[in-house]
């Protein structure tokens, strides 16, 4: 039998559109809330600007994106779908974070498609774990995105890296966790994870054990910290898991 881990179904890879041409590749993932569902991504993933000076990074804006969900078939293939993250005027569809609005480089696409029987969603905030695992300086985490597109049979890339930052002084800082790790634009937009085996490290002191793998949602990659020489650390930043929750709890639309 064929094994997919759980984690590896929640991720979408998507594709920018403006005007019927594609600009870009990038990742993104599904958030359930009450009977809704969200796609959860960057926010300069659908402005095509950057999050911190509003620069434009192509010419055009994006106007839609294509995301490929899993099939509710379990046949490993993909179903595409096009979305539309701007209404008739141009207004996003997406909503932002109700205080840091594109501060926080996380958007909450509302998606319209639950009544779709070809698509399975697989939100990751229904992967329960056991163990609350402990995120600290130094430990490992995934970044499960798409480096090089949706290339089949269209399961990410589980792309390793270190937490390099304090992680309870995100909020005394510029809001992001830095970790160690070189990347590629198509992992914008991706669900980072700790991923731990054997004996866990509990958040609240102390370790469990069970014979089964657990796992914490992080928070959203968005990208290496923009430096002035390629060759400089290559540290990326990671939007915390809380952020998804203030954004799709207050529906705060982007303007």
């Amino acid at each position: 039998m064929t094994k997919i881990d759980p984690f590896s179904l929640t991720t979408v890879p998507i594709e920018q559109f403006a005007n019927g041409k594609m600009l870009g590749a990038a990742t993104s993932f599904v958030w359930k809330r009450g009977a809704k569902h969200y796609l959860i991504t960057n926010w300069h993933v659908v402005t095509g600007c950057n999050a911190q000076t509003r620069e434009l990074l192509n010419q055009v804006r994006p106007d839609s994106i294509r995301a490929h969900f899993n099939s509710r078939r379990m046949d490993y293939g993909k179903v595409r779908r096009e979305i539309r993250i701007r209404d008739e005027d141009h207004k996003p569809l997406w909503c932002v974070h109700p205080i840091r609005k594109n501060k926080s480089d996380i958007v909450a696409i509302p998606l319209e498609i639950d009544d779709d029987t070809e698509i399975g969603l697989y939100p990751i905030n229904s992967m329960k774990s056991e163990a609350d695992l402990a995120v600290t300086i130094g430990m490992d985490v995934f970044i499960l995105g798409y480096p090089f597109g949706n290339i089949p049979p269209g399961f990410p890339v589980w792309k390793r890296g270190s937490v390099a930052s304090e992680p309870d002084l995100v909020n005394l800082d510029r809001g992001f966790l830095l970790v160690d790790t070189a990347s590629r634009p198509g992992m914008s937009g991706a669900p980072v994870i700790r991923r731990s085996w054997g004996a866990h490290t509990l958040a609240g002191g102390g370790t469990s054990s069970n014979g089964t793998p657990q796992s914490k949602l992080v928070g959203v990659y968005s990208g290496r910290l923009h430096t002035n020489d390629t060759s400089d650390a290559q540290l990326g930043m990671v939007w915390p898991a809380s952020d998804i929750e203030d954004i799709v709890s207050l529906q705060a639309r982007d303007d």
